[in-house]
């Protein structure tokens, strides 16, 4: 058996400071679109989405022109998008809309200096012909190829218009089931937090946790060995991605998917430093708690008790966001910026892969996140905070250990710096779960089950 080494805590934690922080900046700093361009296809996905929302409440309503009025948020970003939406108002029966939205983007083009390019020019051409009344552009190029759904959508007959009407209203009914779900599970575990804390403060709940340790120290150089592991080995999946087809993405995330497991070998380290395998499971979580089914129920339940944490973290990312919009003008000071940048890469995945590609992504959420980031953010990371603040008292120990541990997860994450508090939400219910349970299980079930519903709204949308 190896004898434990001294761990080097204070050393170590300088290096996760300084990489966290500087993917911190990274996340910050704002993402360059061309001007006047088309790009920014996260951007034109999300907007898809909302057009699409909106579009099935308009048809469940039969409230068309209520719907055109509130559609204005999405008349921003790039000509690409701004052509989309004239495309939705038209498709709405608002053509004033879209000859208005027209006009304003030909004047922030002038204010800008910039002009439309020649495909740009040809696909607003047509645009306007629509909005004047005109059946059909005499253009012989397609909209479709150009705006995508938006293209098939305002160039339907009324029988297609009515397929895609009646396909989004199923998709807004299957999405708002889903939604009146979370909010009687918000219900539920709001009254189960308060028991929860009720019963804490009255000492009938105690912790999961281990006692603390000073091998404990060791997890944080696993922590900062993960971080650079996992970075460069997703970077190396990449690579290797595009070396061996530039086109195939199924190959590049079939290659993150192994990478993502592969990051798990940093633990390694904590053998490599003396502590033992039994040790190294039972300090991270890696056991059955309470027994496997138990501890899936707890999960299920501490789901639940997540949610009310997120709709506070929800509400201060829409703070964020709002002086964001305030501050930079909505798109970082450039009126035809990219719109897409806080959302995650996944988005594009579920939006333009085929099944193959898709059923990677839901296994990548759903199973691989949580088990990959549980371990080492509720089991690695938690574990060493909580016996390195242990001198603060109970209390204070578990509220630092917990606020640093879901901000460091939310700041890593790629939806930018202003998702930190929705991010942080979820987080927060998944230490409180592996601090009472112990057992990791609890939280991977939360993590898991936040994934897959996000994940299933987006197939339902984009599919």
């Amino acid at each position: 058996m190896k004898q434990h080494k001294a761990p080097l805590v204070k050393a170590t934690w300088l290096g996760i400071t300084l990489l966290v922080l500087g993917m911190v900046f990274m996340q910050a700093m704002p993402e360059k679109v061309k001007k006047s361009d088309s790009s920014d296809p996260t951007g034109l996905v999300m907007v898809q989405l909302q057009a699409e929302y909106l579009l099935g409440v308009a048809d469940l309503l039969d409230s068309a022109e209520e719907i055109a009025a509130q559609a204005f948020l999405l008349d921003v970003g790039t000509v690409g998008q701004r052509q989309r939406y004239m495309a939705f108002m038209i498709a709405l029966g608002n053509p004033e809309g879209a000859r208005a939205s027209a006009l304003k983007m030909h004047v922030e083009l002038n204010e800008a200096n910039l002009e439309l390019t020649e495909q740009e020019s040809k696909t607003q051409d047509m645009l306007n012909q629509l909005a004047d009344g005109a059946s059909s552009p005499s253009d012989s190029q397609s909209l479709q190829e150009e705006l995508g759904w938006f293209g098939t959508l305002v160039e339907a007959d009324s029988d297609q218009r009515a397929v895609l009407n009646k396909a989004a209203g199923k998709k807004v009914l299957y999405a708002g089931s889903i939604f009146l779900c979370i909010v009687i599970a918000s219900i539920a575990g709001f009254i189960g937090l308060l028991v929860f804390i009720v019963r804490v403060i009255n000492g009938k709940v105690q912790t999961g946790m281990v006692q603390g340790e000073t091998r404990h120290g060791i997890y944080a150089e696993v922590f900062a060995i993960w971080l650079l592991l996992f970075y460069g080995l997703m970077l190396g999946a990449g690579a290797l991605g595009d070396a061996i087809s530039k086109d195939n993405t199924t190959i590049a995330m079939s290659l993150s998917l192994v990478a993502f497991f592969a990051s798990l070998s940093a633990l390694t380290w904590a053998r490599y430093r003396g502590n033992s395998w039994l040790q190294i499971r039972t300090d991270i979580g890696w056991t059955s708690g309470a027994g496997l089914f138990k501890e899936l129920f707890f999960g299920i339940a501490g789901y639940a008790m997540m949610l009310p944490f997120l709709c506070i973290g929800i509400f201060l990312t829409l703070i964020l966001m709002f002086f964001q919009g305030t501050l930079a003008g909505g798109t970082g000071g450039d009126a035809f910026g990219g719109t897409g940048g806080g959302a995650h890469p996944i988005v594009l995945g579920i939006a333009n892969g085929d099944l193959q590609l898709r059923i990677l992504l839901v296994v990548l959420a759903a199973i691989a996140a949580p088990i990959v980031e549980e371990t080492m953010f509720r089991g690695v990371l938690y574990r060493q905070l909580r016996t390195s603040m242990k001198r603060f008292g109970f209390a204070l120990n578990v509220a630092i250990s917990v606020l640093l541990t879901s901000f460091i997860f939310a700041a890593i994450h790629p939806q930018g710096w202003v998702a930190i508090p929705a991010l942080m939400g979820i987080a927060v219910g998944m230490n409180m779960m592996r601090e009472w349970r112990g057992s990791l299980i609890p939280s991977m079930v939360v993590h898991s089950m936040s994934n897959a519903i996000v994940t299933s709204m987006m197939l339902i949308f984009l599919s």
